[in-house]
């Protein structure tokens, strides 16, 4: 069975969503989840969450936790990324500073603010690009951290990494549009054109 491997594991929202939907899908049951994050303590919390979960589900769910990035990798077949580089405070200060200058679009992703998210995500991500290559080459990674388009062309254009950039953000549209609309969302059709935060 699959060693799935989430680095980021310490974010409370994601984590937990992506736990959830694992222990949800009864063909993952056997499989291995690895949690990855430098806080100890808020990994330690993720980790208890799962393993709460897998219990009441009746799942035989493996769950590993570890702040050794490499030893999270050894073996993975597909590696969630999820983190932010720096933590909050950075991305305050982009918003500060470009919300004051007129430049702002999106602090995290696009405009001035994604380019120098990417300049502290992109290193980041390749030194796990590169941790891949070593230890799970054959590995596909889903990039969920932001700046999503800056990320994915790093990857492609440094590393022999198999990537995917993924992205709710089409989906949480969608439901805005049903509530705007007064739709009931079961009723709603759309298309979303572009991708991630570009759609």
């Amino acid at each position: 069975m699959p060693k799935v491997v989430l680095i980021g594991a310490g974010s409370y929202v994601l984590a937990r969503d992506f736990i959830s939907d694992v222990v949800s899908h009864p063909c993952l049951g056997e499989s291995t989840v690895t949690l990855h994050d430098t806080d100890k303590e808020r990994l330690e919390l993720t980790a208890a969450y799962a393993r709460k979960l897998a219990r009441q589900q009746n799942i035989n769910l493996r769950i590993e936790f570890t702040t050794d990035r490499r030893a999270a990798l050894d073996s993975a077949d597909y590696v969630i990324n999820s983190f932010r580089s720096g933590g909050w405070a950075p991305v305050i200060k982009d918003r500060e500073i470009t919300m004051r200058l007129g430049i702002e679009i999106q602090s995290d992703a696009m405009g001035v603010g994604g380019v120098f998210s990417g300049l502290r995500h992109v290193p980041d991500v390749l030194e796990i690009c590169h941790n891949m290559e070593e230890v799970c080459p054959d590995a596909w990674l889903f990039n969920y951290s932001n700046p999503q388009a800056i990320i994915c062309w790093a990857v492609n254009d440094y590393t022999r990494v198999k990537n995917i950039g993924l992205c709710p953000n089409p989906f949480h549209f969608a439901r805005a549009i049903s509530r705007y609309a007064q739709i009931p969302f079961s009723e709603l059709c759309y298309t979303a054109a572009g991708l991630n935060h570009f759609a």
